[in-house]
């Protein structure tokens, strides 16, 4: 007869993402004897091997990794139904977890946050920024109630509500030669200086996109400068570094030697959406968030 609780699965998560017993124990708050009792009994109750152990390092089994899978889904479903419990009382009784990616938590959470607070001050608020694979793992674990993302999502647990689009321009100096023109082409790009988000951004990806002949895994371009985040971007640019592209969401509040220019083929732009696991039981926050941030959005 199988026999196991939800903090049996919370520490199998936790060793899982750990892949140390010491670590995973103190991230639990119990002894490292304590959660190596409770994983063997939990391998032994379910019959199968989920963690290949050595000297050196732990392994997931390939049997372990879809009953981790599996477990993610139910602690999940856990919080839920303690969730809805809470929330047909009051649909603020829990804070509400937003997280959004590096290139549009800085530009939206501020305002975001400020409508909310005006406007139901009682609902507590937790952001977070993150990469895009990160906050939908989160999002599926319960850790994240909402998500705001410019990529698609395709999953059947996800909801993805699209809020608007975001233009999307090169920049440069005002001492650089592309300021004199009206539109630049994407083939010249390659022959500057160019400035691009490091790997696991998603807009880093984007652009590459929208100029493939600045992707230095394929192309031998002029220089290439790799950095955190999109304002270190704008003021290297400022500065005649190079050149860049930047979303219209961080076209705020630009230094005064730094110009805006479209790019050839069209206007180019990425989508702004907002993404929700489809059992969330406190809809119609979902609903208020959505109205402002699709306010937020057109201004």
């Amino acid at each position: 007869m199988l026999n196991f609780s939800l903090t049996d699965l919370r520490y199998l998560l936790a060793l899982a993402e750990e892949k140390h017993f010491a670590r995973a124990a103190q991230k639990c708050f119990v002894s490292q004897p304590t959660l190596s009792i409770a994983i063997k009994k939990l391998e032994e109750n379910l019959g199968i091997t989920i963690f290949e152990r050595d000297n050196h390092q732990i392994l997931i089994s390939p049997s372990g990794a879809q009953l981790i899978e599996q477990a993610q889904k139910i602690l999940s479903e856990a919080e839920q139904l303690i969730n809805l419990a809470k929330t047909q009382q009051d649909i603020y009784a829990q804070p509400l977890r937003i997280g959004a990616i590096l290139t549009i938590g800085p530009y939206l959470f501020p305002k975001l946050v400020g409508d909310i607070i005006a406007k139901t001050p009682q609902l507590k608020l937790v952001v977070e920024e993150n990469y895009t694979e990160v906050l939908i793992k989160k999002l599926l674990a319960g850790e994240l109630d909402l998500i705001l993302l410019a990529t698609a999502v395709n999953h059947h647990d996800l909801v993805q509500i699209e809020l608007g689009c975001d233009e999307l321009n090169l920049i440069c100096s005002t001492q650089h030669k592309f300021a004199k023109l009206n539109k630049v082409m994407q083939k010249h790009l390659a022959e500057e200086t160019f400035l691009l988000l490091g790997n696991g951004h998603c807009f880093r990806d984007q652009v590459l996109q929208i100029c493939p002949n600045c992707d230095p895994s394929k192309n031998k371009i002029a220089n290439l400068i790799t950095t955190s985040s999109l304002e270190t971007i704008k003021y290297m640019v400022a500065m005649n570094i190079g050149v860049s592209i930047l979303p219209k969401l961080a076209q705020h509040n630009l230094p005064p030697n730094l110009c805006m220019k479209p790019i050839s083929g069209g206007m180019q732009t990425r989508t702004i959406s907002l993404v929700y696991r489809r059992n969330f039981t406190r809809k119609v926050l979902i609903d208020e968030i959505q109205q402002l941030l699709v306010t937020e959005l057109l201004l």
